[in-house]
């Protein structure tokens, strides 16, 4: 087969794919872990921040990437499914005002880490969990849960507990960034929406909701591959009432305003899973100035997520 044959055949795939999909004017969307496959996923996260202080304005850029694989088998009973995700990678850059530190858990002898993030963030790297799946592939359990959050061990740092930054909530919606928060429940086709929905509680601190809409805009070619791309339009509330007097939280009575989420998923129909994610979270936190609590500070907060599906194997 010759280059111009090879170049053409993702071209002629989307094609058919989307003569296909005008000839029944509607799409499927079914989410799926196939038994016998092993995903592999990169999580890209930057977060950046601009307050000022004292007189001072204070600028934070957090970055961090997270290698993931998962390999999924069938449980004895022939229906139900096992999956292993194992954290095979993980880093993390910070800086503020030029100041800079950070790890890798691939190169643990190089980076500055003064605050011992790789004891913690790091900790979980080559670490896995055991997620048992039901028939249809909805989370059923988090089968060693405990077991992983005591190989983290305790945070150098103050405030920071690994059971709440690992909770098994975050691991679910970390699974669910891979796919759709929710699925329409019947055929669509582009310029259709509908509605999504997530709840997370955050242990002594309060709730996260996020309410918006999905709509397809289309099909299209991502890397050879034909997907379907969705667009996510939402907004986020934070409600912090519930939240522990002994945390930070409560202290500066912290505040959400004008949360919104938007963002595109690049969802593969064939494989039942999203290729690509990238979404983009905006936020004001407003909070009593720890250095003069008659007086209140804003910190708007910007954070893109991507997901990205880098393989799919056969399991050995």
């Amino acid at each position: 087969m010759n280059h111009f044959h090879r170049a053409f055949l993702p071209v002629a795939a989307l094609v058919i794919f989307a003569g296909a999909l005008s000839a029944a004017d509607t799409l499927e969307l079914k989410q799926r872990w196939i038994a016998g496959k092993k995903y592999y996923q990169t999580m890209e996260t930057v977060q950046t921040s601009s307050f000022s202080m004292a007189g001072q304005t204070l600028e934070q850029r957090v970055s961090t990437t997270m290698e993931i694989s998962q390999a999924v088998r069938l449980q004895p009973d022939g229906k139900t499914k096992r999956m292993t995700m194992k954290y095979d990678r993980v880093a993390m850059d910070m800086s503020m005002n030029g100041q800079k530190a950070g790890f890798d858990s691939s190169k643990p002898d190089a980076g500055n880490d003064p605050l011992g993030f790789s004891k913690t963030m790091g900790a979980i790297a080559g670490k896995e969990l055991q997620i048992l799946l039901s028939q249809s592939d909805d989370i059923t359990a988090i089968e060693n849960y405990d077991e992983f959050i005591k190989l983290l061990g305790s945070s150098p740092v103050p405030g920071m507990d690994m059971g709440k930054m690992f909770s098994k909530d975050s691991i679910i919606q970390m699974m669910k960034g891979q796919a759709l928060q929710s699925l329409p429940g019947h055929p669509v086709k582009p310029g259709d929406s509908w509605p999504f929905t997530t709840n997370v509680d955050l242990p002594q601190m309060g709730k996260v909701a996020v309410t918006g809409n999905y709509l397809l805009k289309g099909m299209a070619d991502y890397k050879g591959i034909p997907v379907a791309e969705i667009l996510a339009d939402a907004k986020i509330s934070m409600d912090f009432s519930g939240a522990d007097p002994s945390q930070q939280v409560a202290q500066l009575g912290m505040k959400v305003e004008g949360g919104s989420l938007k963002g595109m998923i690049r969802f593969d129909p064939k494989l039942g899973i999203a290729r690509n994610t990238q979404m983009t979270q905006d936020m004001t936190m407003t909070m009593k100035n720890p250095a003069d609590p008659s007086a209140t500070i804003s910190v708007p907060l910007k954070q893109t997520v991507e997901m990205t599906l880098t393989k799919v194997e056969d399991l050995k």
